[in-house]
């Protein structure tokens, strides 16, 4: 496989996270993510959240997050993939509308992402999600 291919189905599957993402469909996020013999591989921070490891609880912090939401949007700009030796790095910035469950308000956000993927049963599977939060400062002080 080209380099070339290689990319596009990486960035395919950064598409995917996104998607899966916006529709709290948990099972299209657990065929992303590494299973069998490297799931333990498997590492994701959320924004302002801890450190998650391991497959098992990585799906579970996903699921936490998607039943706390009721409408999600991601716009993703300024995506650089990088590979080498069947790793592969994605980074970019998430662009978030967003509700909270029970009537909480419209919310938009900014967030910095690292997607890592590893070639691993002959597709891209995800091993690393690290999202932070961008905060901007207005001129004139405050934030």
């Amino acid at each position: 496989m080209s380099d070339d291919d290689a990319v596009k189905q990486i960035e395919a599957a950064n598409e995917e996270l996104y998607s899966a993402f916006e529709a709290a469909d948990l099972d299209r996020m657990g065929q992303l993510w590494v299973d069998g013999d490297v799931a333990e591989l498997a590492r994701c921070v959320h924004p302002g959240a801890d450190a998650v490891s391991g497959r098992e609880n990585v799906l579970r912090s996903w699921a936490l997050v998607m039943a706390n939401t009721d409408y999600l949007q991601f716009i993703v700009t300024d995506v650089r993939t990088s590979l080498a030796d069947g790793l592969a790095v994605v980074t970019c910035t998430e662009n978030i509308l967003s509700t909270g469950t029970q009537g909480a308000a419209f919310g938009t956000g900014v967030a910095v992402a690292t997607n890592g993927f590893v070639r691993h049963g002959g597709q891209w599977q995800m091993w690393l999600h690290h999202a932070s939060p961008v905060l901007r400062h207005h001129e004139g002080g405050g934030a």
